[in-house]
């Protein structure tokens, strides 16, 4: 059958975006605006400037432009299609802003098998104006029926329960204290007033804004109006973003009310003590200069690190040779507690789950380095989890 496009419904009132595409039947670059690009260095490495330098996933189809239209803050939207993958695969979405400039974008996986319906939920920040959907391969997806439609925060919420549900339970028990430096922030929770998050890091943090945690924050604190910003760079840490210029780009042109520093990539290179100075100056001046409450993450789930024994077991951060590479604990806790700037614990409860988890990799997965939306969960649930301590 010959693919068509139907336009449902486009409509822009109230300064806000309501819009729901359908494609249907096979997606090829066949379709009026959709195009293919073949992969640029199979087998080797490639460049995205929002996860740096990993594998090529393949040749690439995307979809015509599909406008959202510019809001005043974030929004949900659910993406159904079908797919049939010969190999673990991938789907994605690219933001563009109002300029056509490309935004921080949205990579999750396809396991291999045969033809079946797949439905997620994305979240775009205001600021963007449209997006295209793609699906990658090495060896040849192919996909049916895509349709981008609206979803409320509840919406979104109950299905991340559902793709919870299917996981090895998760364990985390913040602090009760958590919000003590956050005092603004956890006003904002309670009272409804507007708020900007500003999350700055690499894909790991991609990956964490990712996880919908933003509709769990929703559901849990439904008089909030936080506002969802991604500001990141493919494999970079601090170590860039203390740079006058980036600093600039990435933090105070973001206007944040919340600044969150996080991801696996501060540590990248050079010494660990310089690298800690870079995420301690970027977090006092951000708390200096902009006014502005300023939160760090430890890495949260990235690389497996268990070697080729995935059975059940502990997880000690002593005995976990790569991810110690990722911390400086000695030096990052107390230089924050001067600053009076919290550090909330993403590590030990995301490899904690995986060690118990008796999954291998490609289970939670979407490549050696990011998660796929089932370890986009964890991650999202554990920093949800800290939120939660806001109630008391």
């Amino acid at each position: 059958m010959i693919a068509k496009t139907i336009l449902l419904a486009a409509a822009l009132c109230a300064g806000e975006a309501a819009v729901a595409v359908e494609f249907s039947g096979a997606l090829t670059d066949k379709l009026p605006g959709w195009t293919f690009k073949a992969s640029k260095n199979r087998d080797g490495l490639v460049y995205n400037e929002f996860e740096g330098y990993y594998p090529d996933k393949g040749g690439k189809l995307s979809s015509a432009p599909i406008r959202i239209g510019v809001r005043p803050s974030g929004t949900f939207y659910k993406i159904k299609f079908e797919a049939r993958a010969p190999e673990r695969s991938y789907w994605g979405v690219d933001y563009y802003d109002a300029q056509g400039k490309l935004l921080p974008d949205y990579y999750g996986v396809i396991q291999a098998g045969p033809r079946a319906g797949h439905e997620f939920i994305i979240y775009a920040m205001g600021i963007v104006d449209s997006i295209r959907v793609f699906f990658q391969s090495n060896r040849g997806i192919e996909a049916w029926n895509l349709s981008v439609e609206p979803a409320t925060p509840e919406e979104a919420a109950l299905w991340c329960d559902r793709l919870y549900a299917t996981l090895p339970p998760l364990v985390c028990n913040p602090p009760a204290d958590s919000f003590a430096l956050l005092p603004r922030t956890k006003e904002a929770l309670h009272s409804g007033k507007e708020w900007r998050v500003v999350m700055l890091g690499d894909s790991i943090i991609q990956d964490t804004f990712h996880s919908i945690y933003e509709a769990l924050l929703k559901r849990a604190f439904p008089k909030s109006n936080l506002d969802f910003i991604s500001s990141v760079r493919g494999s970079t840490g601090c170590w860039f973003y203390r740079r006058p210029e980036n600093f600039k780009a990435y933090v105070a042109d973001q206007k944040p009310d919340l600044l969150i520093i996080g991801g696996i990539s501060n540590y990248h290179t050079g010494e660990k003590a310089a690298n800690t100075a870079a995420i301690l100056e970027v977090a006092e001046r951000a708390k200096k200069l902009l006014a502005c409450e300023v939160l760090i993450l430890t890495p949260a789930l990235s690389f497996d690190t268990r070697g080729a024994d995935v059975a059940p077991r502990k997880w000690t951060l002593e005995g976990d040779e790569r991810t110690k590479k990722q911390v400086d604990p000695e030096r990052l806790y107390p230089g924050a507690a001067k600053l009076g700037i919290p550090v909330w614990d993403m590590t030990t409860p995301c490899y904690t789950w995986l060690y118990a988890s008796g999954k291998p990799y490609e289970f939670y997965s979407r490549d050696l380095v990011h998660s796929g939306e089932r370890g986009k969960q964890i991650i999202g649930r554990v920093l949800f989890s800290y939120f939660l301590t806001a109630r008391n």
